[in-house]
């Protein structure tokens, strides 16, 4: 930390800093103070990012909620609190809400994210053909195609249907090449599938992006340990 402070003065020693002294942070203002839904909202998020030790994020939401009881973004809000504490069938009425107001005149929304949430808390139940349809939903929305066809694969890959989750995968990988769990993914299937040359290709292509890829490295040693049975 001294070092930090070294290397911060050290380029900054000509500057006058007798003005760039920031504010003190301002304690948050009770729900009640607050004149918007959407000030709620920021707040709310806020605590949550920073994870405050004394004001509740809920609060902020939950009272934005009685303002607007069908707001999306608190909706999603309250729905992704109860995913993250495992009350599942809570979350998912939360997420319905925040559909029900997204769809109410477009039935393909701006934002597939309470889809995308949806799908997840579904897919934690077990109920895998309902979360297959709500992650496929949020992948009408360019911004969740990375993760919602990833998640439809991984689905894909636990039916057997290997062909069709190499393509959500594929699909997953041009929006986000360099999505880690999806290469990790893609080289479980072609592994699967015979397609060994393919797999060690991509596993040499995903090693050369991250070193670090525990699945990758996994999928390495697996491949090393067939070659050496097989020569041996």
């Amino acid at each position: 930390m001294m070092l930090l402070v070294k290397y911060w003065f050290l380029g900054n020693r000509d500057k006058d800093l007798s003005e760039e002294i920031p504010e003190p942070a301002k304690a948050a203002k009770d729900p009640k103070d607050i004149d918007t839904v959407e000030g709620l909202y920021l707040r709310g998020l806020h605590l949550e990012q920073y994870r405050h030790a004394t004001f509740n994020a809920t609060d902020y939401y939950e009272e934005a909620l009685r303002r607007a009881p069908k707001d999306v973004r608190c909706n999603n809000a309250m729905g992704l609190w109860y995913m993250r504490r495992g009350q599942l069938e809570k979350s998912i009425k939360y997420f319905n809400t925040a559909i029900e107001t997204l769809t109410s005149h477009n039935p393909n929304p701006y934002d597939g994210e309470p889809y995308f949430n949806k799908g997840l808390a579904l897919n934690f139940l077990g109920k895998k053909e309902e979360a297959y349809a709500s992650f496929f939903k949020a992948c009408w929305n360019a911004q969740w195609q990375d993760a919602g066809y990833f998640n439809l694969a991984q689905i894909d890959c636990s039916k057997g249907d290997l062909e069709k989750a190499l393509d959500l995968v594929d699909r997953a990988l041009i929006k986000n090449w360099h999505n880690h769990k999806a290469r990790h993914l893609k080289v479980i299937i072609l592994r699967k599938q015979g397609k060994i040359e393919a797999a060690n290709k991509l596993i040499e292509e995903s090693l050369a992006i991250d070193k670090f890829n525990f699945g990758i490295l996994y999928e390495r040693y697996i491949l090393s340990e067939k070659r050496r049975f097989r020569g041996s």
